[in-house]
């Protein structure tokens, strides 16, 4: 069938009727329904009068309905592809007397109610996929029956109650077994063999545990294993790791797995991911094979350092890609051994206990994408040899003890999308450079010394001024279609963590530091621009009167500032706001009419000359100047010690140039000056120490 089909699904089959319904063996129209290629409406009770079919695909479409109950007259129907629609109801019972079917996916529908129990009697069936509807129900014992099946997925559905040896008695062809995201449980004995030998094994979000499923010792060739959020509360056994030659996926996180692991020495011939996350392993980070090229170790109660593991090359290349070790007891500096990992493009050491310097040979990565030290106890300098690392996506090393400025260097990263240096001991001002970065989403600078003006060239921060467009997620390492990234947020004064990063996200924080002047006009131009948060600084001036042009906006603070003037009319379109906090500045007027503004709290403008709903008279009545006084204080003391440290460095910088220029340059140059103070200090001074001395020692002996 031709592209330029569209429309009701039942005007195929009324005009295939008639002469060819008796002869027709083969009919398959694929759809596009992103181009506007396809059927909709639902599949007519008269197909079971096309009896001679043999092979009927109906694939990515929108058909809806029912399956019909008449579907059971095609007796002759080997293939039945139907996935990627919109069907509802539940499986007619009529499928079962289809016996020569041998294909039969329909996955990627709104099914539901349970599947029918005579699906055993399709005895020639070699591959069923039912994978994300809504089947629900327990799985029929009669699947254990189907002795030519090869494939079997019923993955992401809602079926529970136990399965036992009796659904798998006669799978002896069955290899590939995909059943994750349900909730069923796996009862049988501990001496059970399965009598398949499986290549992919998914069971995650079954009950599988508390003891490690000793059947998975007969399962020696497999490529995909996914035991993840099982219960499983038990060690693994030795004989695991040189299970299969041919894994690729090892995922066993979510469970309570405990124990020490010296060495992952995976007997893989292939490139392997292996995920360990969320469990209980302890001791140090465990060495690894060369084959490993994800390893996730978070969320778990590792210790020690990693400097043997990251310091003692291997006979082979280490071809690891991406190795997660964040939320863990990791302490320690981190050790300047990158060198040996030159194929890392994915580094997540956040919230452990490392301490030290950033090692400079972090910028031999040249593949690296993503950096996160976020919330350690890092020192030093941010190093000049990051900039280095031109693919990088994601830098955070938030929560941290770093010194000195943003290097000039920042803008260099084009590819940057996240910018994170939160909570650090960062001074000087925000780099121009910054503003090269066409692709910055995410930048966080907020509770730093950082000072100056708020750069206008911000305008060029492109990725901002666009409306936001759910595209893609921030870095393209996927597993069963997750992205592995993730970071924290401080989104309405709380930390909010998001576990896929995609275009959605923008943000802005340079709160609490000590920026001064006004908030440009041209930040109204980040138009894309979905969290804003200014709080906590010296800024002057009024609110940009275009702060209306930030139509995506949901979070605003401008509190604690020295801000004056009226809220702007045009704050009243912002629809998508909902939070707002302009306390404590020096507003006044009238509050703006609009359903936003008048839904949010008395607290959001408290601390101001501000009058109207949502205030009320008790709120005006408050004393603003000498609340704003006590609710800024944090950033009074931070302007105050920011002058105290600057006149201290003048002090010891005009005490060292009055000693040098006053004494060491005339003792250097000054021959009478220096022979003079040697006499002073050998014939007179050291004289008379010694008349003292000995008229003490004479008084003691009398």
């Amino acid at each position: 069938m031709g592209e330029s089909f569209f429309g009701e699904i039942s005007k195929v089959f009324e005009i295939l009727s008639g002469c060819l319904s008796n002869s027709l063996r083969s009919l398959s129209i694929g759809g596009s329904p992103e181009k506007g290629y396809c059927f909709t409406g639902q599949i007519p009770n008269d197909i079971g009068e096309f009896k001679s079919l043999v092979f009927l695909s109906l694939v990515y479409h929108k058909i809806s309905g029912p399956i019909p109950i008449s579907i059971g007259k095609l007796s002759t129907l080997e293939v039945f592809y139907i996935h990627n629609n919109q069907l509802n109801g539940s499986l007619p019972k009529t499928i079962g007397s289809l016996s020569n079917l041998q294909y039969l996916d329909l996955s990627y529908n709104n099914l539901n109610g349970p599947l029918p129990k005579n699906l055993g009697s399709l005895s020639n069936l070699e591959s069923l996929s039912i994978s994300n509807n809504q089947v629900n129900g327990s799985l029929p014992e009669s699947l254990g029956s189907l002795s030519n099946l090869k494939h079997l997925d019923i993955s992401s559905n809602h079926l529970e109650g136990q399965v036992s040896e009796v659904h798998f008695a006669n799978l002896t062809k069955l290899r590939n077994l995909l059943a994750y995201e349900n909730k069923l449980s796996l009862k049988v004995s501990l001496q059970w063999t399965p009598p398949f030998h499986l290549h992919e094994i998914e069971f995650g979000s079954w009950n599988l545990g508390p003891q490690f499923p000793m059947w998975l010792e007969s399962q020696t060739n497999f490529s995909t294993l996914d035991l993840s959020n099982t219960g499983i509360a038990d060690a693994i056994p030795s004989w695991f790791w040189n299970l299969s030659t041919t894994a690729e996926i090892i995922d066993l996180s979510q469970n309570q797995i405990y124990g020490e692991i010296s060495y992952m020495d995976v007997a893989s011939d292939v490139a392997t991911i292996l995920i360990l996350h969320s469990n209980n392993f302890t001791g140090s980070v465990p060495r690894i094979s060369s084959q490993i090229i994800v390893l996730d170790l978070s969320n778990n109660s590792l210790s020690g350092d990693i400097s043997h593991l990251l310091c003692h090359p291997t006979t082979h290349s280490n071809n690891l890609i991406i190795f997660y070790l964040n939320n863990n007891l990791i302490s320690g500096e981190i050790p300047d051994c990158w060198k040996y990992w030159p194929l890392l493009a994915a580094i997540n050491f956040n919230n452990n206990n490392l301490t030290g310097k950033i090692p400079s040979s972090l910028g031999s990565l040249g593949n690296i994408t993503l950096l996160f030290l976020r919330n350690n106890s890092l020192e030093g300098s941010i190093p000049n040899s990051i900039q280095s690392c031109s693919k990088l996506i994601g830098l955070d090393f938030s929560l941290n003890k770093l010194v000195g400025t943003i290097p000039k260097w920042i803008g260099s990263l084009v590819e940057l999308r996240l910018f994170g240096v939160r909570s650090n001991k960062l001074n000087g001002f925000l780099p121009f450079e910054l503003c090269a970065l066409r692709s910055l989403q995410i930048l966080d600078v907020g509770y730093n010394k950082l000072s100056g003006t708020i750069p206008k060239c911000f305008k060029n921060l492109t990725a901002m001024t666009f409306q936001p467009q759910n595209r893609s997620s921030f870095y393209p390492f996927t597993r069963n279609g997750q992205y592995m990234d993730s970071t924290v947020l401080v989104i309405k004064g709380r930390e909010r963590q998001f576990d896929t990063l995609t275009d959605l996200v923008t943000y802005l924080d340079l709160s609490s530091n000590i920026f001064v002047g006004e908030i440009p006009k041209e930040v109204a131009s980040l138009q894309g621009l979905r969290y804003l948060n200014l709080s906590g600084n010296g800024l002057r001036g009024s609110i940009p009167d275009k702060i209306g042009n930030l139509t995506w906006l949901e979070s605003l603070d401008l509190s604690m500032n020295k801000l004056s003037g009226k809220i702007p009319p045009s704050m009243s379109s912002l629809s998508f706001l909902s939070y707002l906090n302009l306390s404590y500045n020096n507003l006044s007027g009238r509050i703006p009419t609009s359903t936003q503004l008048q839904s949010l709290t008395p607290s959001s403008f408290i601390g101001n000359s501000l009058y109207g709903p949502p205030l009320t008279k008790d709120d005006r009545e408050g004393d603003p100047k000498t609340t704003h006084e006590h609710e800024s204080s944090e950033y009074g003391e931070r302007e105050e010690k920011a002058d105290q440290d600057y006149w201290f460095r003048l002090g010891i910088s005009v005490g060292f140039g009055v000693g040098f220029l006053g004494v060491i340059c005339p003792l250097l140059f000054c021959r009478i000056w220096r022979i003079a103070y040697f006499w002073f200090f050998q014939e007179y001074l050291w004289y008379k120490i010694l008349d003292c001395f000995i008229k003490i020692k004479y008084t003691l002996k009398t």
